[in-house]
């Protein structure tokens, strides 16, 4: 009996300890957050409260019962220059996507202290230690920094000003995947250049607020989980059929684009064309001039011009991309390991979509407005997207600190990420434009108001 105690004690303190290495305490007492747009909220291309709530540091806020969490918010549409772009018309082909209308302001801008939640919409890993809000709005991380850290100091600097129990930091997306939405790994941040800011950062932080639970997130290095770079074909296709044209030679007919240095080719095999190439292809850029006299070619003006560089990521620049986030991400685990800092796994997490997913009977993948974790800008997350990014920093911080933080549920999102036009239409079984047969079941089933819908679309 002596015995079968001592190894049940043994067990109980094996299932009791934390399963990784971490420095501080779950204590949330004082949360905050340092980022970029992903901890901003930015959905749909705009910030603003309709999903700022959402944000994936707010949510972790909420499941763990922080009572204030302060966040600087902007009203529905969001920002000037930055409104939210709408789904307007799912009947035309491509859908009609246009920005809605007026301009948002701020509401807590003249909050008398830091905001929990800092995150600057645009920022690098070398802003969050160096961007104070006072600097000339010269780029989209300077304007919002204007905007949320409003000339008080640094991410950093404000994050340590609040005396913080527990920090959450994501970044390092604007340095490694903003490289897919200029269309070039030019802008790819150096790695030495990354690696001395990371570990500035964590040092800074470390030594600031010795006792604060942390927890940082690896970066996704899968350019094929963006509906950004794999909505549009690199193939002509035919606006009739919608479907692709076939050459002389029985395959489809590539697109034509800078292939780098002033190269003027077909796309070879594997090529990626950005979401924003859309609207040129849909004048004649990039379609082969040898089609400037066959309808319906010969209506649009650009025929025979081909794409820009930038609009295009060849395999070769891929290739590139994909090398320097695993460098990145070396950097990201290694600094975390040397300082106790658990690392949630994002890059799972998008590769996980990437592949196609369930959570519980809801279906989620990486297509461009039907999938549901990608809003309409291609690149930010939709509600329910942030909540699966905030899930992933929850588990690894119930791994690491032995807490029990609640994963945050889907179903209250749902209602709010129902893919809806303008006009009030909703997305059910029957149309093409869904987020799956099995979704919006489930969608319906949870949020049965929807059934009341003006209008269901189907072909």
């Amino acid at each position: 009996m002596m015995r079968i105690r001592s190894l049940m004690l043994l067990l109980i303190v094996f299932v009791a300890a934390p399963l990784l290495a971490a420095r501080g305490s779950a204590n949330f007492t004082t949360f905050v957050a340092i980022g970029d747009s992903y901890g901003a909220g930015v959905e749909s291309g705009s910030l603003n409260l309709n999903h700022q709530p959402f944000s994936w540091p707010a949510v972790i806020a909420r499941q763990a019962g922080v009572a204030d969490f302060q966040q600087p918010l902007v009203s529905f549409p969001g920002p000037q220059g930055a409104p939210e772009l709408q789904l307007v018309d799912i009947i035309k082909f491509p859908p009609t996507i246009l920005p809605a209308p007026g301009v948002g302001q701020p509401i807590n801008l003249n909050l008398p202290r830091p905001y929990n939640n800092l995150s600057v919409p645009g920022a690098s890993v070398t802003d969050v230690i160096t961007l104070t809000g006072k600097e000339s709005a010269t780029s989209t991380a300077r304007a919002f920094a204007q905007f949320v850290l409003r000339g008080l100091g640094t991410e950093v600097d404000q994050a340590l000003a609040q005396k913080p129990t527990f920090i959450a930091i994501w970044i390092g997306g604007n340095d490694a995947l903003g490289a897919v939405l200029a269309g070039t790994p030019a802008v790819l941040t150096p790695l030495d250049t990354f690696k001395t800011s990371y570990n500035s950062m964590l040092d800074k932080l470390t030594a600031g607020a010795p006792a604060a639970g942390m927890v940082v997130g690896n970066i996704p290095n899968n350019v094929l989980a963006l509906p950004f770079i794999t909505s549009v074909q690199p193939v002509l296709i035919d606006p009739a059929t919608r479907k692709p044209v076939i050459g002389p030679n029985g395959q489809p007919i590539s697109l034509v684009a800078d292939l780098g240095g002033g190269t003027i080719g077909q796309l070879p095999a594997g090529s990626l064309v950005l979401l924003t190439a859309s609207s040129k292809i849909a004048t004649g850029f990039g379609i082969p001039g040898t089609l400037a006299q066959i309808p319906p070619f010969n209506q649009l003006p650009n025929v025979g011009k081909p794409l820009a560089d930038t609009d295009v990521l060849t395999p070769a620049e891929q290739a590139v991309i994909k090398q320097r986030v695993d460098d990145f991400n070396t950097v990201i685990q290694q600094a975390a390991q040397q300082r106790d800092i658990p690392v949630a796994d994002i890059k799972g997490l998008f590769d996980r979509v990437a592949a196609g997913m369930f959570v519980g009977p809801i279906a989620l993948n990486a297509s461009f407005i039907t999938g549901g974790f990608f809003s309409l800008d291609g690149f930010h997350l939709t509600d329910i997207g942030y909540t699966l990014f905030a899930d992933e920093y929850i588990k690894t911080i119930n791994n690491a600190y032995g807490s029990h933080i609640p994963l945050a549920p889907l179903s209250q999102f749902l209602a709010n990420n129902i893919a809806t036009t303008t006009s009030g239409l909703v997305f059910v079984p029957g149309t093409p434009y869904e987020v799956s047969a099995e979704a919006a079941e489930q969608i319906l089933f949870f949020a049965p108001k929807l059934r009341r819908a003006r209008a269901v679309i189907a072909h």
